[in-house]
């Protein structure tokens, strides 16, 4: 976990992949929140409290009042992988647009209880429970069903089948195509492969297995990012090779 060391993140742990005058594309490790989110619990420093102290355009073109500068998209906090921020309110507003727009391509690497299909598309309306922080997907389209809650696309690929002497697992590329909360996490489960190491949306099953390979932060790493340059139109694709902390549970398993 990221801790607040001397009033700032450890610099060893935050990574730069690539930086211009308009954003930065930030390695995210696991355990690391974005920002600050009023009701939540965290422990440590957030990404915006490092951003704050190592990027001088943060705090140049943002208010300090301001507690997302810069801030494009979210991971989750245990969620490793590429995070991109703007440096000015001008870009900020050009790659927030290309989000909304889709003009974003993500993928993710995720490893998951089961044998998926080789390739496939995983649709539905996704809605937060009542008096819980879990989301979950609903497949009713009646007006009032489509009224609270929001559709959710992606795409797998599975790139590998896994496997040891107890289960076989699934490593998926990922694709999505709209960005909700848990998108991923909650998709997979309902799809019955939940995410290895997933400690909210997960089964008894996927518990199991996530203890016997030693894993305990979600298996799923923000790998790629693909967008247009605000001030230049030019394509830029920002890679994050897969987090350390993810491999030792790769090499206990075997292809199938």
């Amino acid at each position: 976990m990221v801790r607040a060391e001397q009033g700032g993140v450890e610099d060893s742990q935050i990574q730069v992949i690539q930086e211009t005058d308009d954003w930065v594309a930030i390695d995210k490790p696991p355990g690391l929140v974005i920002h600050d989110v009023p009701g939540e619990k965290h422990a440590g420093a957030t990404l915006v409290d490092w951003l704050r102290e190592h990027i001088p355009a943060i705090n140049q073109h943002f208010s300090p009042n301001n507690s997302r500068p810069g801030i494009i998209h979210r991971l989750d906090a245990d969620t490793s992988g590429v995070i991109l921020v703007a440096k000015t309110p001008k870009a900020l507003n050009n790659l927030q647009d290309q989000f909304r727009n889709r003009g974003i391509e993500k993928e993710y690497v995720a490893l998951v209880y089961g044998e998926t299909p080789p390739s496939g598309e995983m649709k539905g309306n996704i809605s937060r429970l009542a008096h819980d922080t879990r989301q979950t997907v609903r497949r009713l389209s009646f007006s009032w069903e489509k009224a609270i809650t929001k559709p959710a696309e992606t795409r797998y690929e599975r790139n590998q089948l896994l496997s040891n002497d107890h289960n076989r697992y699934s490593l998926l590329i990922l694709k999505p195509k709209t960005g909700r909360t848990h998108q991923l996490r909650v998709q997979l489960l309902d799809a019955g492969w939940p995410i290895i190491g997933d400690q909210t949306y997960n089964t008894k099953e996927s518990r199991a297995a996530s203890q016997q390979l030693g894993i305990a932060r979600q298996f799923l790493h923000a790998k790629l990012l693909q967008f247009n340059d605000p001030a230049t139109g030019h394509t830029y694709i920002i890679e994050a090779p897969l987090a350390s902390d993810l491999t030792p549970a790769l090499e206990q398993l075997k292809r199938v």
